[in-house]
């Protein structure tokens, strides 16, 4: 069913709804950056999956949720987060530590996106997050994306197609034409693999839309979003980390 609005006037006249609390569009997406950012994200990856949690959070309302289980990954590492990028025959592997769609979503997209080589999201779960990112993508650069999610033997279970219309379709059976695009030996462990391809016209209706989105941007700018009080106040205490206090000089 397509996502649409829920607010009522008479709820958007209410500061705090049970367990919710309403904030500012900015201030999920400055939280969010600083949060990552004080974890030891680079400024730019920081400044990327803030923009994907913001979008998350206002179409589908799992953007705190997806901040907060990276967080996780990030502290309970015993490496520093990076990326290492490889090659086969059929397909470039991004490789994230932690492994996290959040933050090597971005890198994967924008690589699909400058060639013809599918690229391949290695060993993650959080395969929505690389859906968002996408999302905005595809309608910037004008090209239809697809995201199709492998299990660990490399099998393609679903596909997410984002159009350069900025319209996203989910749960997309996986075309005759792309069987070979898609196949990945079980070696690289499942994950998210992106790749252009033109969207067939078929039944399926747009899960989001541009202009649903569009509409609920707006709303949310006047408005505020609702957010579960509990994780947004754990999500604004990580980003507190950000602010270093000044040194004390005698």
């Amino acid at each position: 069913m397509t996502d649409m609005l829920t607010h009522t006037s008479e709820q958007d006249a209410l500061p705090t709804m049970n367990n919710r609390i309403r904030l500012a569009v900015r201030e999920v997406r400055e939280t969010a950056f600083r949060a990552l950012y004080a974890t030891g994200v680079s400024s730019g990856e920081a400044a990327a999956a803030a923009d994907t949690v913001t979008a998350m959070q206002l179409h589908a309302r799992t953007g705190i949720d997806t901040l907060l289980e990276t967080l996780d990954r990030l502290d309970s590492t015993r490496t520093p987060a990076g990326v290492s990028l490889s090659r086969n025959s059929a397909v470039d592997i991004v490789d994230h530590s932690p492994r996290s769609g959040l933050l090597s979503g971005p890198l994967a997209v924008d690589l699909a996106l400058s060639q013809s080589r599918p690229v391949l999201v290695s060993r993650i779960d959080d395969h929505e997050a690389v859906d968002w990112y996408a999302l905005r993508a595809a309608s910037r650069s004008g090209t239809t994306l697809w995201l199709v999610t492998l299990d660990d033997r490399g099998r393609h279970t679903n596909a997410t197609v984002v159009t350069a219309a900025g319209d996203m379709h989910r749960d997309v059976s996986v075309p005759t034409a792309l069987e070979s695009d898609v196949t990945v030996h079980d070696e690289y462990g499942g994950g998210t693999l992106v790749l252009t391809a033109p969207h067939a016209t078929d039944a399926s209706r747009p899960v989001h839309t541009a202009v649903e989105r569009e509409t609920r941007y707006r709303h949310a700018v006047s408005y505020g979003v609702f957010v579960d009080t509990a994780k947004w106040s754990r999500a604004y205490a990580l980003g507190r980390r950000f602010l270093v206090p000044e040194a004390n000089h005698d």
